[in-house]
């Protein structure tokens, strides 16, 4: 028979072990943080919270002192209960406080039920999570007591602790803190927590169509659904369609309401999963559904749409062909809908010969950029030329009461977002939408609303091909 007390010696090791393990991660969590050059912040963690509590969190978000208090006691807090767990010093007293810090990560960032996994991460179980589990592992180590002596406390911890800072220092020397899009944490490893902080502001300019408010920077639908535009390379549309699907599209729409961007004109497939992802942060997101035909637009209207417009394409199409009897009836089945109806035009053409029909939106949506970017000068017209004279595009638009949103801006990459939404906004367009990658929203909001100084010497954009 095994000896009781030999027993408890083993559980006492294993207990060790596990204090030294869950130190090190804590210590390294909050070095990480306290090394990174720009700084690390719990504002977009706190602003981005979900669940019961989400309230409560994202108040503290928007008091400033409470986000520079809370940023130092994570990061001391981290620091300290990771030492103290490493070394086996007063670990008992630093268990307790790490649970008591995995439970407010727990109550900021619950998995599901009370709220939709982020980022589809890993370590998120159905009501358990890493953080839970971490908790589990302190408590047990808060309960069990401590080794006295040096040999069985202070020197095993001291020993690990030269073998973390000897790794922490091989990591320093290989530039591993420097700032990264990436999150590292005792709460949940994310990239998103990491990008989000980087927003300088929200953008707050707003725009009306219709009877419905939206933001002035709204998110196009082309990259979503697919169309890339980008001239000679043809396995780009494929890949778009594939990168915004799965967790993308949903990662999108959170990053759009966190960064001010509540709305979107996309094809009609894309607006469930979108209004769902909103729904899952309690985000009012409008979608305003790029219809093909009447049962596009019948389907906007069940789904939630806040307005339709006809497709461009299809608008073109039927203006080249001076078929303005079907152009009526097409918009008489939008209008039927009974939210907002628009007409959509590559061709500020096709805008005119809908007004000369009689033929009077809500709201219009025209592909509209500037002439400054190489293809534009080819005498071969490419797939991301559409206004060939914004000048002239401009000119007729501001003779129109009705309001009109700027689409295709970036001509497929080929101009930068900043530039785009200046040259809509002073050509006129209420709202602009562009075509942004998840990836690329915090930073085209930044570039907007802190737009960097122009260079000496640089056009900007604002006339028509010479």
């Amino acid at each position: 028979m095994r000896n009781p007390t030999e027993s408890r010696g083993w559980n006492a090791v294993f207990v060790a072990v596990l204090r030294i393990v869950i130190g090190w991660h804590f210590l390294y969590e909050g070095l990480w943080k306290l090394m990174q050059s720009e700084g690390w912040s719990c504002a977009s963690y706190l602003g981005a919270s979900q669940g019961p509590l989400a309230s409560i969190f994202k108040w503290m978000a928007s008091q400033g002192w409470i986000v520079a208090a809370g940023d130092w006691a994570v990061m001391i807090g981290l620091v300290a209960i990771g030492l103290s767990l490493l070394t086996g010093v007063l670990s008992r007293v630093a268990a307790l406080f790490g649970i008591a810090l995995m439970a407010m990560f727990y109550g900021c960032q619950p998995p599901e039920p009370f709220a939709e996994a982020f980022s589809g991460a890993d370590g998120r179980f159905f009501v358990l999570e890493r953080n839970v589990l971490e908790a589990l592992g302190l408590l047990l180590v808060a309960s069990v007591p401590c080794w006295r002596g040096f040999v069985r406390t202070l020197l095993p911890g001291a020993l690990a602790l030269a073998v973390f800072g000897g790794c922490f220092f091989l990591q320093y020397r290989a530039g591993a803190f420097q700032k990264v899009e990436a999150i590292t944490s005792a709460t949940v490893k994310v990239h998103e927590f990491t990008a989000l902080a980087a927003l300088k502001s929200p953008f707050a300019e707003k725009a009306k169509i219709g009877d419905v408010e939206i933001s002035r920077l709204a998110l196009g639908g082309d990259l979503i659904a697919g169309h890339a535009h980008a001239r000679d390379l043809i396995w780009t549309d494929e890949f778009m369609l594939r990168y915004n699907s799965g967790a993308t599209l949903p990662r999108t729409v959170r990053y759009c309401l966190h960064c001010g961007i509540d709305a979107a004109f996309a094809e009609t497939p894309f607006l469930k999963p979108m209004l769902s992802a909103a729904k899952a942060v309690r985000g009012d997101f409008k979608f305003f559904a790029n219809c093909a035909d009447a049962k596009d637009a019948v389907k906007a209207a069940k789904f939630g749409a806040k307005g339709v417009y006809m497709r461009p394409e299809v608008a073109d199409a039927l203006a080249r062909k001076g078929d303005d009897s079907a152009l009526r009836l097409f918009f008489a089945d939008l209008k039927a809908t009974g939210l907002a109806a628009g007409v959509g035009a590559e061709d500020v053409a096709t805008v005119k010969f809908c007004a000369e029909s009689g033929i009077v939106p809500d709201f219009w949506v025209l592909a509209y950029h500037s002439l400054d970017y190489p293809a534009a000068t080819l005498k071969t017209r490419c797939n991301n030329i559409w206004c060939v004279d914004p000048v002239a595009a401009a000119a007729y638009m501001k003779t129109r009461p009705e309001p009109w949103v700027a689409i295709r801006g970036l001509a497929g990459g080929a101009i930068k977002p900043e530039k785009a939404y200046k040259f809509a906004v002073d050509g006129g367009a209420a709202a602009v939408a562009l075509d942004l990658l998840d990836y690329r929203i915090v930073e085209t909001v930044n570039s907007i609303v802190s737009p960097p100084k122009p260079k000496d010497g640089k056009k900007d954009g604002k006339g028509a091909r010479k």
